[in-house]
């Protein structure tokens, strides 16, 4: 079953279509995609307190496909919910080519093509709560009504875009409902998400702790469960254990990007953010960390692939989607410092 929404016009999307093949910003992802198909490994040479350090990746983009995406900036939701603050998103989105994620990341038509702005809640939460900009007396303050709605969608917040979130999540879920799609996993992992931001600034957790908390608030394990409801499928209560690890190594593994990406961004920009160069301040250190953890999880997450065809291992795809469009996306994006990476292709 499919959620039901307003498609574009042929013309419009016509358009939408035209635009996007000549935007550079694709034409640059297209060509990287190109050159790491075939390859299982990916090599590139990190910057780390001045030094160059070699990162060397597995891969495996034989599989991988990008859905075609009509509209490269949908910001949809704000005008169909009459909400105030699409225009301080629309440019955080084109600076940081986060309208360029959920096109690569997601392997789900439906769910691009229904309703291309799924993600725009995650990014507008992204924007408001997750910076230098908010103190975090309202940082946690946020947090907390955020999560007293889950248990009350009627309750209101004396922050207006602490509401804005709400009556997103809430639009979208409540769409997935009235098509008879079960949002119990997409609700858990969005809380779990939102719960994670108390400690983006805790230098107090332990090195396993931050890589939970950071697993959690990269925002994968909800929108796999988004992709996945857009299916129609369901899962079988006995698959749901092994679902949930297959979800869990796919976040860490884009845990590892995101940590290796925005290291520079962090430290120069948002003074006080913990991220793993906090927990591992030697540089050689850091460097086999990612390389040896990534390799790690990397294999424990391709040895949970079913042997045979199913919805588990639809829901396999749906999280390796994830590990390749993630990959691509932090490699390209402006929202990084691209130029702490040298990759050898």
């Amino acid at each position: 079953m499919i959620a039901s929404a307003a498609f574009p016009r042929p013309r419009e999307q016509e358009a939408g279509l035209r635009a996007i093949r000549y935007d550079p910003r694709y034409v640059e992802n297209d060509l990287l995609i190109a050159r790491l198909r075939g390859r299982d490994t990916l090599t590139f040479s990190l910057l780390v307190d001045g030094l160059r350090h070699q990162i060397e990746w597995p891969i495996d983009f034989s599989e991988y496909r990008v859905v075609d995406r009509p509209h490269p900036v949908p910001l949809q939701i704000f005008s169909r919910l009459g909400l105030s603050g699409a225009e301080t998103l629309r440019p955080h989105l084109l600076r940081s080519d986060l309208d360029l994620l959920a096109y690569y990341a997601c392997d789900t038509s439906q769910y691009l093509q229904n309703c291309q702005d799924r993600m725009d809640w995650f990014f507008y939460l992204d924007y408001h709560v997750d910076g230098p900009g908010t103190p975090q007396q309202e940082r946690e303050e946020a947090v907390s009504d955020l999560l007293a709605w889950f248990d009350k969608p009627t309750r209101h917040s004396r922050l207006p875009w602490v509401n804005n979130v709400t009556t997103m999540l809430q639009e979208i879920v409540g769409e997935l409902k009235r098509d008879g799609l079960d949002t119990t996993a997409i609700l858990h992992d969005a809380r779990g998400y939102m719960k994670g931001f108390i400690h983006e600034y805790d230098s107090t957790l332990s090195l396993d702790g931050y890589m939970e908390n950071r697993a959690s608030t990269i925002g994968v394990k909800p929108e796999v469960e988004f992709c996945f409801a857009y299916l129609g499928q369901s899962l079988p209560l006995a698959e749901r254990g092994r679902a949930y690890m297959m979800k869990h190594l796919a976040s860490y593994l884009v845990t590892l990007y995101n940590d290796t990406c925005s290291q520079v961004k962090e430290q120069d920009l948002e003074q006080g953010h913990v991220n793993l160069k906090t927990f591992l301040p030697r540089s050689g250190e850091y460097v086999s960390f990612l390389n040896e953890t990534y390799r790690d999880v990397y294999s424990a997450f391709r040895a949970l692939r079913p042997q045979n065809p199913g919805v588990l291992e639809t829901y396999w795809k749906v999280c390796h989607q994830w590990v390749c469009g993630g990959l691509v996306w932090h490699l390209t994006s402006r929202r990084y410092n691209q130029a702490q990476m040298d990759i050898s292709l």
